[in-house]
């Protein structure tokens, strides 16, 4: 039976080894659980297609993330009673200029030809915006597509470990550590020492000091992200859609009165996971110009996680160019949990010796991993 180590528990992570587990493979995770993992702290929307961001490269794994993301949930719902986090109620995007919302409209449009799962696409009045998302600032009207959802990373990489445990696969607690004699390459934890026919490090921030005994450099970064978890008393948040306003933060409702909004992006924060009042006070100064009841919610907890960026925010998908059975994930950013998954899936395709669906030339890991 081969034999696949997996080094980092986080979203990418714990989807490789369910999938893998799944096929039969001997599956091992070592993941200390670093305070700070970013899929622990992250509550995800996964919407990609409003996003007017450039980068055509991001956007095509984005969508495909997107598509998969349905049919993986439906897959790991039948393998665990754990609750993932993830619920499809649509996505509302916020404009307050009417030409601004027929513009994003048309966007959306013209997106589905290519990604019908999209869904229904609606231009909102200002009305309808407020009955869909009940504190809303009534000063702005929305686009509402149906095919968007939201998910809670703890819960989903909770679920995740779940399964793959039930198929077999093996989770150790403890630090990882590469280690080179000659051309091979094991796997150090402890005193222990783990040969494996192949390796998937999916370490996120912590990936440049994982790499350092192979003698490669990894350009990443870590950014720092703040989350606030409220409550709002007394108001069923069950059916809200996700929200995207005009800003680099966002809301996402749970059940319950739950709502998450942030988060922050810190590039001189790294791996610092003390909570800010500064941070606290961002948050809700920005997102209550679109929905001013969070100034008056209750502060349940504040989730503080590390996001791995490459220079360029293109990530980092593939073998390792010195070593072809050691595969990489990496730079996701704040998109990790949207694309988390289906990279894990095209990770996957690789060890199988398949050729993934969507096209990875450019995520390819030299352009970011050197010696």
């Amino acid at each position: 039976m081969e034999k696949i180590v997996i080094i980092g528990g986080g979203i990418v992570g714990m989807t490789a080894a369910y999938l893998l587990a799944k096929q039969q493979k001997e599956v091992i995770v070592i993941d200390k659980k670093e305070p700070g993992q970013a899929a622990a702290a992250a509550a995800g929307i996964v919407c990609p297609w409003l996003s007017k961001r450039r980068n055509k490269v991001w956007y095509e794994l984005a969508k495909e993330s997107a598509r998969y993301y349905p049919t993986f949930i439906q897959e790991l719902a039948q393998d665990t009673t754990l609750n993932t986090g993830y619920k499809r109620l649509g996505a509302l995007c916020l404009r307050e200029d009417v030409k601004k919302l027929e513009e994003l409209e048309q966007i959306a449009i013209s997106r589905r030809v290519e990604a019908p799962e999209i869904g229904e696409i609606k231009r909102l009045s200002k009305a309808e915006t407020k009955a869909k998302f009940p504190i809303v600032d009534p000063r702005f009207g929305g686009v509402f597509v149906s095919g968007g959802a939201r998910v809670d990373g703890k819960s989903l990489v909770l679920a995740l470990a779940d399964a793959a445990t039930k198929f077999g696969a093996k989770i150790i607690r403890d630090k990882a550590q590469l280690e080179k004699h000659g051309d091979v390459i094991h796997v150090l934890v402890g005193n222990e020492v783990i040969i494996a026919d192949k390796i998937i490090l999916a370490a996120g921030a912590w990936l440049p000091e994982l790499l350092q005994p192979l003698g490669l450099q990894a350009a990443i970064h870590p950014q720092k992200g703040q989350l606030l978890h409220l409550q709002l008393e007394g108001i069923d948040t069950n059916e809200w859609p996700v929200v995207l306003p005009p800003s680099a933060k966002s809301i996402v409702p749970f059940d319950d009165g739950r709502v998450i909004i942030g988060a922050t992006h810190e590039n001189e924060g790294g791996f610092d996971l003390e909570p800010t009042e500064a941070a606290v006070e961002e948050i809700l100064e920005e997102i209550a110009r679109f929905a001013p009841a969070v100034k008056t919610a209750k502060l349940a907890e504040i989730r503080v996680g590390t996001r791995p960026f490459t220079p360029d925010f293109t990530p980092v998908i593939g073998a390792l160019p010195t070593a072809k059975h050691i595969f990489v994930a990496n730079g996701l950013g704040s998109s990790g949990l949207t694309t988390g998954p289906y990279v894990a899936k095209i990770l996957v395709d690789l060890i199988r010796g398949k050729t993934p669906e969507t096209d990875i030339a450019d995520f390819d890991p030299s352009h970011s991993i050197t010696s």
